[in-house]
């Protein structure tokens, strides 16, 4: 996107100068078609969902691929050409805050044990008092469409403070409206692990911030693809998925 553009789309907006919080527009914009070559560990489903589409959007593009068939490593994909629609900081929609968050504790307190964690390279549970589950990770079907799900959903109210699993750094956090994760959080951890933290009502760390186990990065929501408040928890090692439970069990 060209800064002729970004003007014509705010004309209220002069001299370029614009005020924390201002709301701006960002004018609608086209994606043309491309092809992608798969890379090792990729099924369909990651592609799609890698370019903000859907299984059977990506199938309908590519005809002569089939849904639970494995694609080899190399192989060409057709990306269809769409358009990306933003606007950002609507009436609704969440900001990224610019205040640090606050210091973290050194340990935290389970709801379903009470048992305290402290911080030596253990997972800690990212919604402190909400453990249901609400759709786990593994395959499944949403909205008529068969994918993997890279994580699991806790189900939580909006609002409620969504913790750091891991000490780390902040490696996104922004609105990521073209894969329909909304707003979301995503940390890098030093051995590898990498944590995404979606569907968010607020971001409250900024990209580059180093951030502690248990430390508050954000707040659950609605927003992207959902169909309801919850927190979608993804755990990767060095992006290759994981199942995000698996990381607890016989811990409690």
């Amino acid at each position: 996107m060209g800064l002729a553009q970004l003007r014509a789309a705010n004309p209220q907006v002069r001299r370029d100068v614009v005020q924390v919080g201002r709301v701006v527009k960002i004018p609608n914009r086209r994606l043309a078609a491309t092809r992608y070559r798969v890379q090792a560990g990729e099924n369909l489903t990651v592609v799609a969902r890698k370019h903000g589409l859907s299984l059977s959007q990506l199938l309908r593009a590519n005809p002569r691929l089939r849904a639970g068939r494995p694609v080899q490593v190399g192989a060409a994909v057709t990306i269809p050409g769409r358009v990306v629609a933003a606007r950002l900081g609507t009436a609704g929609a969440p900001a990224v805050a610019a205040r640090r968050a606050p210091t973290p504790r050194a340990t935290l307190r389970t709801a379903s044990t009470g048992r305290q964690i402290v911080n030596e390279g253990r997972w800690v549970w990212p919604l402190e008092s909400h453990r249901r589950v609400t759709s786990g990770y593994g395959e499944r079907t949403l909205e008529g469409d068969q994918e993997m799900h890279y994580g699991v959903d806790i189900a939580a109210p909006i609002g409620t403070p969504v913790l750091a699993a891991r000490s780390g750094r902040v490696l996104e956090s922004r609105n990521d409206a073209a894969r329909g994760w909304g707003w979301t959080v995503v940390l890098e951890h030093p051995d590898g692990w990498i944590t995404r933290y979606a569907h968010l009502s607020v971001n409250l760390v900024r990209a580059g911030q180093l951030v502690q186990a248990g430390q508050l990065v954000g707040r659950v929501g609605n927003s992207g693809r959902s169909t309801g408040a919850h927190l979608h928890y993804g755990t990767y090692l060095r992006w290759n998925p994981s199942d995000p439970l698996a990381l607890y069990r016989g811990r409690d």
